[in-house]
C-alpha cells in the first residue's frame, strides 16, 4: 500500500513539475481534469484529498499567480 501512495505521490510531483511548465495552457487544466478522475477512481474513500489536489494543480496552471 506505501508503494502505490509513493508512486501516487511521485506522479503527482512530476505532472505539477508539467503543469507549472504549461503556463496557463487549456492542455494543463485538461490534465488536472484527467488527473482528479483517476484519483477519484484510484482513492473512492479520500474525495477531499483529491479535491486539494486538482485545487493546487490548477494553481499551478494559472500564469499570473506568484
Amino acid at each position: 500500500m506505501f508503494k502505490k501512495l509513493g508512486f501516487f505521490l511521485f506522479a503527482m510531483g512530476v505532472s505539477a513539475s508539467y503543469a507549472i511548465a504549461g503556463g496557463g495552457e487549456p492542455e494543463c487544466y485538461s490534465q488536472c481534469d484527467d488527473r482528479l478522475d483517476q484519483c477519484m477512481t484510484d482513492h473512492p474513500t479520500a474525495p477531499g484529498a483529491c479535491t486539494k489536489i486538482h485545487q493546487m494543480c490548477y494553481d499551478r496552471c494559472d500564469p499570473y499567480l506568484p
